[in-house]
This record gives C-alpha cells, sequence and structure tokens, in this order.
C-alpha cells in the first residue's frame, strides 16, 4: 500500500511523521517508537510480524532493551486507540508467532494540490530510490529490495527470515548457488564443525558435514554444488580442503598458514579458480594466493605483494563475470581499505577506506553492487557500494557480517551480538558465589583497572561510538568520560602509585603506537609521540615513572624501559617477553611461551610453567599473590597463587565464552573483590533477505 505517512484505521485518522493519532479532530500525541512499530505493522499487513523482527527494525537488534520495551510498546499502541467513544482492538497477539494489525488501513483523502505539494517536498528530500524506500518504508528488506532488483514497485517485499537460531553461534553462512542449502560452522563451546542445512524443507535436521579436531572456517560452493571448499586448521597445521557431498570425502589442496586469525576463501564463478588466504614458505606474510583447480598437481601462485608492502590482503570475492576480485587490504588496527582488482590488467581500485575491520563481502548477482560488514568497537554494520555511482548506503541490521547471495539475489548473514561488561568477585567469601556486574549496559564496558590511591577505576567502554577512556567510583557509580580522542584506545593502567593513568592508540596512521598520560590530580592528558611501531600491552614501572613497552629483537621480544620524557629505550629482561608487572621497585613478573618468571636484578626464575599459566595477559599480580586464569579444555578457571608459599588456590570455573582470554585482571585487597571483564555469551544467527521474484 502507499499510505504509510497518513492513513485511517477504522475512525481514527494517523499522522505519522507529526507522531499524531486524530478522532473527530481530537488529537493525541504518540511517543516516537509506537509509531515507529505501527508503521512497521501497517507495512507488513496482512502479515504476522515476529518479536525479533519488531526488535531489529525498532530497537535495531537491541534485545537488552527491546524485549522489555516491546511489551511496553504494544501496550501504548492499543491504548492509543481505546478512545472510549471508539474503542478499536488495534492488535492482535499471534501465540508463539508476534503481532498483526486487526484491520486493513486504508489511505486518507487528499486533494490533488495536497498529493503534488507532498511529492515536491518528497523529492527534494529524497536524492534516490533507496533513500525513497528507507524513508517510506523505515525497513530494511523494502531498502535492499529497491537496491537490488527491477521489478515493479507494486510487489510485496519479503521480510527478513531467521535461518537458524540454535544454542551457541552460527557463522559465517555460504548459501548453495541455487539457494536450496545452506553452509554454515556452528560453534558450541570451544567445538566448531561445518553443517548443511536443507532450505527447501526447513524442517529437517541440519547435517553434520566435517568430524575433525581442526576447526573449519568459511566454505564456498563448487557451481555445480557437488564439492565445498573451506580451510580447517588446529594448532599444529592448517589446511586447503575439497569435500565431496556425496560422501564427505576431503581432499587435501594446498597448506594454509596457522598463525593467521582468519582463512578467508573464495571461488571463481566457472569454478577453476579458488582464491584464499596462504603462506608459502619462504613469504614474509600471509597474502591471496590464487589455485587453479583444473591441474591435479598446481601449485597455488602469489596475488599480493610480498616484500616492503604498505598493504596487507585479507579478504576475497569474486565478481559475477569473474573479471575482478574484491579485496580488503589491511593497512593498520585503524585502517582497513576495499579495493577492486581487475585480474586481467592486475591494477587496484581503491573503493572505500573508512573502515578500521571489514567482516566479510559478496557481489550481487548483477555485478552492480557490493554488500560488506564493517566493525568499529565491537559494533558491526552493513554497507552497500554501488559500483557505477561510487556511492555507500548503511544497511539498518545491528551485528551484520560475512554477508553472502545467492544466484537469486537472496542475502544471507551473520547477526551477530557482542557485549562485554566489568564483573566484580569476592574471593574471601565463605559463600561459593557467582560474579557481580559492576559497570553492565548494552555497550560495552571492559579492561578496569583501580587506583587505590583515588578509589578510581578506569576502564574503556564504546558508548560513544570509539573505544574511550573513562572513570567510576569502585562500585560503579560516577561514571565519567576523560577522552574525547575518537580513537579506540586499548589496555589502560594507572600506575603502581595511583596518580597516572596511561592508555594505548593504534588508530594512527603512520603505524607507530602511541601513548597517552594522564594526571590525576592535574587532571591532563599528555601524548607521546612514539616511533617504535607496535609496543604490544605498556605498563608502569616500579619507579612509578618509567613506563615498560615491548620491542621485538633478532631474539624474540623483549621488554624495555621507556623514559616519557626524553622517550630512551632501555632493555629489561634477557630473556623473551610479552608482558609483565612491577610489584615493587625492583621485582618484575613477566610472561612467555614458558610460563610466569619472577626478576629481580640479575636472578630469574620461573614460577609457574606453561602447563598451567597458559595466559598471556588475564593476570593481575601484587606482592602476596598472582590471580591469573587457566584455560581448560572445557571451562576457563580464576587461580591464586601465593608468591610466597607456592600455594595454588582454584577459585572460581567460568564458562569459556563468558570470559575474556585477553583482558587484564585488577585486584582491590582492602575488599579482596577481583574484577575482570565479562562478557554475555556471544549469539550469532543466521537471517535472510529474501529477494523479490
Amino acid at each position: 500500500m502507499q499510505c504509510e505517512k497518513a492513513f485511517q484505521l477504522g475512525s481514527y485518522q494517523v499522522f505519522v511523521d507529526e507522531h499524531m493519532v486524530v478522532l473527530n479532530d481530537e488529537k493525541v500525541a504518540a511517543q516516537p517508537k509506537v509509531m515507529e512499530l505501527l508503521q512497521v505493522l501497517v507495512t507488513r499487513y496482512p502479515q504476522v510480524v515476529s518479536r525479533n523482527e519488531l526488535i531489529e527494525l525498532v530497537w535495531h537488534g537491541n534485545e537488552a532493551v527491546g524485549e522489555k520495551a516491546l511489551t511496553n510498546t504494544i501496550w501504548q499502541l492499543r491504548q492509543l486507540f481505546a478512545n472510549p467513544k471508539a474503542p478499536l482492538d488495534i492488535v492482535e497477539t499471534i501465540r508463539k508467532k508476534g503481532y498483526k494489525l486487526t484491520l486493513a488501513p486504508s489511505p486518507l483523502v487528499q486533494s490533488a494540490e495536497q498529493i503534488a505539494s507532498e511529492l515536491t517536498v518528497n523529492k527534494n528530500k529524497l536524492v534516490s530510490g533507496w533513500a525513497m524506500f528507507t524513508l517510506i518504508f523505515g525497513l530494511l528488506a523494502y531498502a535492499v529490495w529497491s537496491h537490488f532488483n527491477t521489478h515493479s514497485e507494486s510487489q510485496a517485499a519479503e521480510q527478513i527470515d531467521e535461518i537458524t537460531k540454535m544454542p551457541g553461534s552460527e557463522l559465517r553462512p555460504s548459501p548453495s548457488p541455487k539457494g536450496d542449502k545452506l553452509a554454515f560452522i556452528w560453534q558450541q563451546g570451544q567445538q566448531s564443525q561445518l553443517y548443511l542445512k536443507d532450505l527447501t524443507h526447513p524442517n529437517v535436521p541440519i547435517t553434520q558435514l566435517t568430524f575433525s579436531d581442526k576447526r573449519p572456517w568459511k566454505a564456498v560452493w563448487s557451481p555445480d554444488q557437488q564439492y565445498l571448499y573451506f580451510a580447517q586448521k588446529n594448532a599444529l597445521s592448517c589446511d586447503i580442503v575439497r569435500l565431496s557431498l556425496a560422501d564427505l570425502e576431503q581432499v587435501i589442496l594446498t597448506p594454509c598458514p596457522v598463525d593467521s586469525g582468519y582463512n578467508y576463501i573464495a571461488i571463481s564463478p566457472d569454478g577453476k579458480t579458488l582464491a584464499f588466504n596462504g603462506k608459502a614458505p619462504l613469504a614474509s606474510q600471509d597474502g591471496i594466493y590464487l589455485l587453479d583447480l583444473t591441474k591435479v598437481d598446481a601449485s597455488p601462485e602469489r596475488l599480493s605483494c610480498d616484500v616492503g608492502c604498505e598493504l596487507r590482503d585479507r579478504d576475497m570475492a569474486f565478481s559475477p563475470d569473474g573479471q575482478y576480485l574484491a579485496i580488503t587490504q589491511r593497512k593498520s588496527t585503524s585502517e582497513e581499505r576495499l579495493s577492486l582488482y581487475h585480474l586481467g590488467k592486475k591494477q587496484f581500485q581503491v573503493l572505500d577506506s573508512s573502515h578500521a575491520d571489514i567482516v566479510g563481502m559478496s557481489f550481487h548477482p548483477s555485478g552492480q553492487y557490493l554488500v560488506y560488514g564493517a566493525q568499529t568497537a565491537d559494533k558491526r554494520r552493513g554497507y552497500i557500494m554501488d559500483l557505477e555511482a561510487k556511492s555507500q548506503t548503511k544497511l539498518s541490521p545491528r551485528g551484520f557480517s560475512y554477508p553472502q547471495f545467492d544466484d537469486e539475489g537472496n542475502l544471507y548473514y551473520q547477526k551477530r551480538r557482542e557485549n562485554y561488561f566489568i564483573a566484580s568477585f569476592t574471593t574471601q567469601s565463605d559463600v561459593i558465589s557467582m560474579p557481580s556486574p559492576v559497570i553492565e549496559s548494552h555497550y560495552s564496558n571492559q579492561y578496569p583497572t583501580f587506583s587505590h590511591q583515588h578509589q578510581k577505576l578506569a576502564f574503556l567502554s564504546n558508548e560513544s561510538g570509539q573505544y574511550e577512556l573513562w572513570l567510576a567510583d569502585l562500585d560503579g557509580s560516577n561514571r565519567e568520560q576523560i577522552t574525547q580522542l575518537q580513537r579506540n584506545l586499548r589496555y589502560p593502567m594507572w600506575s603502581m602509585q595511583g596518580e597516572k593513568l596511561l592508555v594505548v592508540s593504534s588508530d594512527e596512521s603512520d603505524g607507530n603506537d602511541k601513548l597517552y598520560v594522564f594526571d590525576y590530580a592535574s587532571k591532563q592528558l599528555k601524548r607521546l609521540d612514539l616511533r617504535f611501531g607496535k609496543i604490544g600491552r605498556p605498563f608502569w614501572h616500579g619507579n612509578g615513572q618509567d613506563i615498560v613497552i615491548r620491542q621485538k629483537t633478532e631474539k624474540g621480544f623483549k621488554l624495555f624501559k621507556l623514559h616519557p620524557d626524553t622517550l630512551h629505550l632501555s632493555q629489561l629482561t634477557q630473556k623473551p617477553a610479552r608482558y609483565g608487572q612491577f610489584i615493587s621497585d625492583e621485582v618484575l613478573l613477566f610472561v612467555n611461551n614458558k610460563g610466569l618468571w619472577r626478576q629481580q636484578g640479575s636472578n630469574v626464575e620461573l614460577l609457574l610453567a606453561q602447563t598451567k599459566f597458559n595466559t598471556r595477559y588475564a593476570w593481575y599480580a601484587n606482592q602476596e599473590s598472582v590471580f591469573y586464569k587457566h584455560l581448560g579444555s572445557d571451562f576457563n578457571y580464576i587461580h591464586a597463587f601465593n608468591l610466597t608459599t607456592g600455594d595454588d588456590k582454584k577459585l572460581l570455573r567460568l564458562p569459556k565464552a563468558s570470559f575474556s582470554k585477553s583482558a587484564p585482571f585488577v585486584y582491590d585487597a582492602p575488599s579482596q573483590t577481583l574484577l575482570f571483564t565479562q562478557s554475555l555469551t556471544p549469539q550469532s544467527d543466521i537471517n535472510r533477505l529474501s529477494s523479490a521474484k
């Protein structure tokens, strides 16, 4: 229907832009969310709209807010049409399905002059068909439908379908070319395997395709749908394999890098060329390789730059005509470019360089559009790049990543929700207890560090859209943002005396990490313009003035003392070291791949071997104890190691997915309270936006 901005429901007139309902010239104002909700139900009439869809469209997928808010907003909507003069039961609850309008909306009768006036206003406001549909309907389904299809506007747009919603996380969807099957990774705890879902029979149980100790990453289909190609690896090896769907036989095609965090893969439209993230034995870094699948013993050929490269190629996707590769190129931790590479001419064209981290991409079958996900400060959004107009449009769903089209133009994507919060745990309680949230919101808060001198907790929060530095009292009250740098800061740490606070900025165009030092007394923030590349996780020297950073040497990583005024470096450790903490002026504890060490003068001793102390950063030390996280096979554990007696006590067991593996601990001795970063169990589901037929 074409009356989403002004329409009639029974005796009531509704004006969406004005947030107003009129009955017999009696005007009643409505809350914006009530109107947004009503607008969704109107555009979808007579369909039933699920609760999840309403939360996605009205509250942008924020379930923490939307679940309770939806119930309240439905109540407000019913009250809006409950005038005693003309009571109208406007919304029907369909048990276990959702909500729908009880009657059809009808357009308001307008004069020709009014219609012409509105069309003129809309023409000035709306600059494209995409913007028009976004404004009129406010629904992603309409937006993508209008962008990707050439059918008439009278056809009904499809809704967003939930394809998977299982325990754990369903990751990196890969629909078959015909759109009748879906391959995806199902992660439950630490177990990840490849599964297949029959989309033509949604009630048929999914099929497990892999049964290995190696974790698959992302699969791509052969054009005839007989094979899946993917990378799978464990701590010792990584292989690019071909899986036959007829008998689940696997054939290893070529090795892939074990030390790469991402194992991207793509296949050409004709099925003859496989592109993947690889690393030849003599290569200096990983990059994109091309493998000819038509030759039995073909060797992969490197496409990416290898020596003296400004950029590091990561992900790739073939265009539908096979002439181009879309490639993501990492410049730094704060910038990843999206480029188009012409395979024949061997030329790059930069499409976008405004994102810090691109998470998946796919060409629309027409070849005109490229859809991709991007992540900033643990928030994921989707974007559409019009390759002809060279324009970019943001998609509505939150958590959007790893999109993939089938040949019919149906778009599958991974919807991932992440939320971190600061939790506390009392170490000496007589009653077994669980951690309690200290700073928790629908934003992410993490990396706590505590000043005993000022009783102030410092932490990072993405409330502003970037991870900035904040302060709060130990109980989480009196929150205060103290940086406005519009950068994603990392690793805050108070000095041992609690007077100064350091934090790292990696979002730097020159590729060198920078340090900021906050003086609590003067409230001044000082920038240290370093030129030492990546410095790891800095911490304060025991003298309270100098800072310790990590540098790479010929014999591995070592720790160096940095004077903040002169920026002079002097080596602290002879043994390899990744991270450490001073527990006094002279005593340093540090960690490497052998375990936890104590260094005092020239004396260096191993305190806990790596089999026990198998974490790099999730630990805290004072003169009495070391609190640390032990990574178990099924759970994570918090231990307390007594530095005097050598006793090791297990304090707490937590699910792996709920506990940050890299965030540090903080301990407040007077209250015997341990603080650390926890997360809501990450949840990833797969959704589909269906193309109009």
